[in-house]
């Protein structure tokens, strides 16, 4: 990918040419002046859609928020789980009220949605193109792409209890196709994945997580198996990252954690299949929000994300990650470890490119 040298955003390399990210790419819903979150308001008298889908980019080492870099067409729904695969980005299901311009044609009526669209950025004159539709309507699926496909887990509609827990989208075939569902296990319910899966590229595998039974399993992508890496695995955070062996989580502050501060960030080898120990030598500055992404930015640097909606603004922390040779994980904050962006934004999710 290209890098982004100027404040125009006008595409989505946010990649600088050593491959450390420079930039996050997000998505906001930009709502109506009046809009009050009820099924009654969901869209105004005239007709036109309430909301609107718009990319921007959070550049990380300037603190600022760009302008516009694309906006999708009014068909896309809220809560749609966004994934990149080569140049192009695909968007996945979502829900809606059922407002005009609602797909399905299921005016006022809350569902989920099984629409895909995608963008294809080398070409950005062509703008966002319609899809195939997946084989089960996903409210924010748990998804990865890799190796030429699209791997999109859980989320389906409410009561789902068929076998389509899982599906995998082939790129160059254009066709969705069922996951075999993971093995029998005590407590383990398929449709209970819990938000983000981890994708192991080095193994060719993804590590997804249980809440039904609080598991850890990886899908291998090569031959379509399961293999339960560990039966009490314990909680998970959808602010997670794999880096080499070891997959980082951190989690959000509550008064377990009131007097340890970042001692819910944890560590754990994803081939030895364990807990490692974490110090920190020191910790950055918290605030109590939940956290919602983290990335690697590169050579031991960790970034964790937030939305501020009270405040109405981003945070991120940034902070170092060092492996010793006893693999005891140490962790130190950066000078300037957290940063604030106003948002202006009542929604966002962001995206790795």
């Amino acid at each position: 990918m290209s890098r982004q040298t100027s404040n125009s955003w006008n595409h989505f390399g946010v990649r600088g040419p050593d491959g450390v990210l420079e930039a996050l790419p997000f998505r906001t819903w930009i709502f109506p002046p009046g809009w009050r979150r009820s099924p009654a308001d969901y869209y105004p008298p005239d007709g036109k859609p309430i909301f609107r889908v718009e990319w921007r980019a959070l550049n990380l080492e300037r603190a600022e928020r760009g302008e516009t870099l694309n906006t999708m067409p009014p068909e896309a729904r809220t809560r749609g789980t966004a994934v990149a695969y080569r140049n192009r980005i695909y968007v996945l299901g979502g829900d809606c009220f059922g407002d005009p311009v609602c797909p399905d044609k299921k005016f006022n009526n809350f569902h989920f949605h099984n629409c895909v669209f995608y963008f294809d950025y080398a070409r950005p004159d062509c703008g966002w193109k319609k899809g195939l539709p997946m084989l089960l309507p996903r409210d924010s699926p748990s998804a990865v792409a890799t190796q030429g496909k699209i791997y999109a887990f859980g989320s389906g509609p409410y009561g789902y209890t068929g076998d389509c827990f899982a599906e995998v989208f082939n790129v160059e075939l254009n066709r969705w196709d069922k996951l075999p569902a993971p093995p029998v296990a005590s407590g383990l319910v398929p449709g209970s994945v819990s938000p983000h899966v981890l994708l192991d590229s080095s193994r060719s595998r993804i590590l997804v997580h249980f809440s039904s039974n609080d598991s850890l399993h990886a899908f291998h992508t090569h031959g379509g198996s399961w293999e339960c890496l560990d039966p009490e695995f314990g909680d998970w955070s959808e602010a997670s990252v794999i880096v080499g062996d070891i997959a980082y989580f951190l989690f959000d502050l509550d008064p377990a954690y009131a007097q340890t501060g970042l001692a819910s960030f944890q560590a754990y080898h994803v081939v030895d299949k364990k807990w490692l120990a974490v110090k920190w030598l020191s910790e950055p500055q918290l605030i109590d929000v939940p956290f919602e992404h983290m990335f690697h930015l590169g050579k031991g640097r960790m970034c964790v994300l937030l939305h501020h909606y009270a405040e109405g603004s981003f945070w991120y922390i940034t902070f170092r990650v060092k492996v010793t040779s006893d693999r005891e994980v140490h962790a130190e904050a950066d000078s300037e470890s957290i940063r604030t962006v106003p948002s202006q934004d009542p929604s966002s999710r962001f995206l790795v490119l």
